[in-house]
């Protein structure tokens, strides 16, 4: 788990025994931005759900497959859930590139955060969101 920007962290796919963890650290919410079945063994969306909720951990399923077109209200869902809490939010997906791509995204047209400082926010979380300049460019205002 690795510190994006406020009070949201990324970090790629979760494992059961972690869910302990993530409430013992303050995680309060959880994105769940990896499409089921990606690869074997991956945990499934409805297991997590329910070890999330019992460890008293909210969790949402906003799933975006790699190379995909974003879903069109995947980007607007996400920023609603991470400005309507103040705890911790943990934002994940294989590696946590498509999770800080997403949050950029939210951001950067409402002025949050500009292309630079998104990209070096994520960099400072282990993310190269460098690679996607040319589609934050895009939404920039």
């Amino acid at each position: 788990m690795k510190h994006l920007f406020n009070n949201l962290y990324v970090s790629g796919q979760l494992q059961e025994n972690d869910f302990a963890t993530l409430r013992e650290s303050g995680i309060s919410i959880i994105i769940n931005n990896r499409p089921d079945n990606e690869e074997p063994g991956q945990l499934g969306a409805a297991r997590a759900a329910e070890i999330a909720q019992d460890n008293d951990i909210q969790y949402h399923y906003l799933p975006l497959a790699n190379g995909q077109p974003l879903p069109p209200t995947l980007v607007d869902d996400f920023k609603k859930i991470v400005e309507s809490s103040d705890g911790k939010i943990l934002a994940h997906c294989r590696t946590g590139m498509r999770s800080s791509l997403i949050w950029a995204l939210g951001q950067i047209p409402q002025g949050t955060v500009n292309v630079d400082q998104a990209i070096e926010a994520a960099q400072a979380a282990g993310i190269p969101l460098s690679n996607a300049r040319p589609i934050l460019e895009s939404v920039a205002p």
